[in-house]
Parts: C-alpha cells; structure tokens; sequence
C-alpha cells in the first residue's frame, strides 16, 4: 500500500518478508529521494560496496563506535583530561567560567558542531548520493573524528587563543569531545528532513545564537585567525 502525503513524502507499508515499512524524504542536495528508515540506517545498500564500511549491521556498529573510541583514546593520549579539571561535571556549561570552556558535556560550541554534522552529510550526499543514511553517519563520524583530533593538538589549541579576544580554550574534555560527536550526528540526521530553506534557517540561527551567546562563532572566530580585532 503507498500513501501519497502532501509533502513529497512516500511512505510504503509491506507485510509479506518481514519488512516494516520504509520512509522516502526529498533530499534537497542530492536528486531524487533519500530513503529515511531504521532499516536502512541499519542495512547496507549493494551501492555502499564502494564504501570502506563493512556490510553488515555488527561491524557498522563497531566501525562507529571504533572511530569514536580511538579519537577519544587519541586525546587521553596527549593529556586531555576526561571531565573538567575544576571538579565540576554539567550536562551544559551555565555559568561563564573560563577553566569549564570545552570541558561539559555541551556548551554553546555544541552548536556549531550540529552546523558541521550538517556540512559534513550534506558533503558525503553530494559526493556519493547513493550510499545509504548508515553510510552516511559513519563518514559523519570519521570526519569528526578526525578534526576532534586535529582541534586538540597544541598547534591549533594555540592558533584559537591567539586573538586577545578569544574565548580562553586548553582542548576538549573527553566528555566534551563525545558530546561534540554525538551534537554532530544529530546534525547529520537533520540533513535529510530538511529543505534547503530550512537549512539555511537552522544554520543562520546556529551562528547567530553563538555569536549572542559567547560572541563566537564561525564567522566571528574566522575573523580573528585574519586578523580582525572583534
């Protein structure tokens, strides 16, 4: 049975094979649809052969989790502490203290990092439209993984501290880092659901509620590594 919705959307409802069900949203990069079910964020598509993932659902599970535990091995490695060192442990950072900055679970940088979830899906939709959402999300993963690593080197910890009106930052937590991780993948699975309307929204009020809130942001913290006094 298909259900036409007025959104664009097919929804086809199958009994027999022990199927549940499968959800069809318009993707706004790629051409045609972008299917969006549990089935196939879990099962590989024959076209996900040409990804480096493996095609099955346990070794995608690893293959996530992996890379997560390896970047934060990676960072306990050069000495990134695994909660804030003031002793404090908060699911969000309330207060303006300097030594909490990337040390909670989620902060206003959070943010930023749903943007990148966002530019890092709509990157791997445009390069290889084929590939199922699962495909998707472990890319998603591998490449934050790798700027969680690269953000926490002395060198670039330096570069974001060297404007005089910088936020002070010292390196991710461990558990800001995994947060990091998890706000991206929930920017990777807006992707699909969203117009490019929308996404111009969410991101535009991404860097505006930074920029209100800690007067950073992409584009404030791209001025300061110019040069620009801000």
């Amino acid at each position: 049975m298909t259900i036409a919705q007025p959104t664009g959307a097919r929804i086809d409802s199958v009994a027999a094979g022990g199927r549940v069900g499968s959800v069809a949203v318009r993707n706004p990069i790629g051409r045609g649809a972008v299917p969006w079910a549990m089935s196939d964020i879990l099962q590989p598509k024959p076209q996900d052969r040409s990804s480096p993932f493996p095609m099955n659902v346990r070794g995608r599970l690893w293959a996530g989790l992996g890379m997560i535990a390896v970047t934060l091995a990676l960072l306990a490695a050069i000495g990134r502490p695994v909660t804030c060192p003031c002793g404090i442990v908060r699911l969000w950072q309330t207060g303006a203290n300097p030594a909490e900055n990337s040390q909670q679970f989620a902060d206003w940088y959070s943010l930023l990092h749903i943007a990148f979830g966002i530019g890092l899906a709509a990157f791997v939709r445009w390069m290889r439209p084929a590939w199922s959402l699962g495909a998707m999300f472990l890319c998603v993963i591998f490449g934050h993984s790798i700027w969680e690593a690269m953000e926490n080197t002395p060198a670039i910890v330096a570069l974001f501290s060297s404007s005089p009106n910088a936020e002070h930052y010292a390196g991710d937590s461990l558990l800001n880092s995994l947060g990091d991780t998890l706000f991206a993948l929930g920017g990777a699975a807006t992707f699909p659901r969203l117009s490019r309307t929308g996404l111009i929204i969410i991101l535009a009020a991404i860097e505006t509620a930074v920029t209100l809130g800690v007067g950073d942001g992409f584009i404030v913290g791209t001025l300061r590594l110019l040069g620009v006094d801000i």
